[in-house]
């Protein structure tokens, strides 16, 4: 565990060390991040509000005790129906997640988000070509000619509770994001129809929205240092014939957030407000939601949960399990893993998690049935962003001795590693130092490395402390 909690610069330099006194600042919490879909969607707007005005609701317990048991800092729900203001997302805070259930400790999240939704939105149009529309809500025919299906607006919608304060004034939302806007988008087909991608007529395709529910980046404040949480809910990869509109859709749904984290493939992507371009590179992120896709089974496009699972940028080495047994988070389909809590490479570690779904015979496995998900949980430790803690770096040579020296960030431990190779087994810790209680000039000395044009490799390492 200890390497993976090294931040790595690999360059083609000489080193070894100074010690700099100081009063370290202190390093940020590790922090648990999950997600769970709830289903908390009934099919009517007034059932819910009902159900969560009652604090001896089963399934509202159920899902609370759950949340307690965990306790996670940061939550991600999917499936909480959403009436256009927070009331029943405060409902199941209040009467549910702070109130003691069986004797778990109440959890208090005082930060929380939730915007619209796509679903239940109607598109004035017969998008599943059924020959009418419509308009009524209340069924599954108004569902479906909707933007995200739901048989009322905010139907299935999502939601944020956060124990660390959210950067409003930066979160983006990407609810109007049109699916045609996607380069390469995997476009329905007319099966047997030799136009390509027709399933849509143009003036469909004009206004249909890539998101079945919208696509969250909420930035989450850890004691100054920023975390990405991006969050969404793509459409099941069912529910349609053999044009496979909702796979294809499905598919895209989970690349918005592949290329949105990726600078070379981000320059398409525009957010509500009009900004365009993704994440960025060198950030903090965790890609949470019922992605509705298992990387080896179900009905998903092949390679869709990939997208995710298999991204360069994306620290897959963590792969959470349950108390049952296996990585499946539903209980459809025979199991299948579909939610997911997918740290980036940069920034952070993971240090461990877990599936909530206790094996048979625990006492505890009886709140499972409250939702056909299970929660998903990781515990996380934050790391130096690069470009936070080392900047100006500069290379020079005092006779044979080569000197590295950058500008030091207060409050973390810098170590330097030598190596006459790139191989693993070769590389020697030189020196070690910090942290520092302000910012400084680390300068790190390497006698005698430039002597008869020796070629060493050195990696800076930093953590916080």
């Amino acid at each position: 565990m200890v390497s993976s909690l090294r931040l790595s610069l690999i360059k083609l330099l000489g080193v070894a060390a100074v010690l700099f006194p100081g009063t370290a600042l202190p390093a940020p919490p590790d922090i648990t991040v999950a997600t769970f879909n709830v289903s908390l969607s009934p099919n009517t707007e007034s059932a819910l509000p009902a159900l969560l005005a009652n604090p001896g609701s089963s399934n509202p317990r159920k899902i609370a005790e759950i949340i307690q048991r965990v306790a996670p800092d940061v939550l991600f729900i999917n499936e909480l129906n959403y009436d256009g203001t927070s009331a029943n997302l405060d409902a199941l805070h209040d009467n549910f997640i702070a109130r003691s259930q069986n004797g778990q400790s109440p959890q208090n999240y005082p930060h929380r988000f939730l915007a619209a939704s796509n679903t239940g939105i109607h598109s004035g149009f017969d998008l599943n070509n059924s020959g009418s529309i419509n308009r009524t809500s209340g069924s599954i025919t108004y569902g479906d000619d909707c933007f995200g299906f739901g048989r009322f607006p905010g139907q299935y919608a999502m939601a944020v509770f956060s124990k660390f304060p959210i950067r409003r004034d930066a979160v983006r939302t990407f609810q109007n994001f049109l699916w045609k806007d996607m380069p390469d988008a995997l476009l329905p087909d007319i099966a047997g129809s030799p136009a390509p991608n027709d399933w849509y007529r143009p003036e469909e395709l004009a206004v249909f929205r890539l998101s079945s529910k919208s696509h969250w980046d909420v930035p989450i404040d850890v004691d100054g240092h920023v975390v990405h949480l991006l969050g969404s809910h793509p459409t099941p990869p069912t529910f349609d014939g053999p044009e496979d509109r909702n796979g294809r859709r499905n598919h895209d749904e989970i690349r918005l957030w592949a290329d949105y984290i990726d600078p070379v493939r981000d320059d398409y992507i525009y957010d509500d407000g009009g900004d365009a371009g993704g994440l960025g590179g060198n950030r903090r992120f965790v890609i949470v939601g019922d992605q509705n896709a298992d990387p080896g089974a179900g009905e998903s496009v092949a390679g869709a949960a990939g997208q995710l699972t298999l991204h360069p940028l994306i620290d897959n080495s963590f792969v959470p399990l349950s108390g049952r047994g296996g990585s499946d988070t539903a209980s459809f389909a025979g199991g299948l893993r579909v939610d997911y809590v997918l740290p980036s490479r940069s920034g952070l570690a993971v240090l461990g998690g877990g599936v909530f779904w206790p094996a048979p015979g625990d006492p505890s496995s009886s709140l499972v049935n409250a939702s056909d998900h299970r929660m998903v949980h990781l515990k996380l430790r934050l790391l130096p962003l690069l470009d936070e803690v080392v900047s100006g770096l500069q290379v020079s040579l005092d006779g044979d001795d080569m000197i590295l020296a950058w500008s030091a960030a207060p409050g973390v431990k810098y170590s330097v590693w030598g190596s006459d190779s790139l191989a693993a087994g070769d590389w020697l810790m030189t020196s070690e130092f910090g942290p520092v209680g302000s910012a400084v000039i680390a300068t790190v000395r390497d006698q005698g490395a430039a002597r008869g044009e020796r070629r060493r490799f050195y990696r800076l390492e930093a953590v916080f402390q």
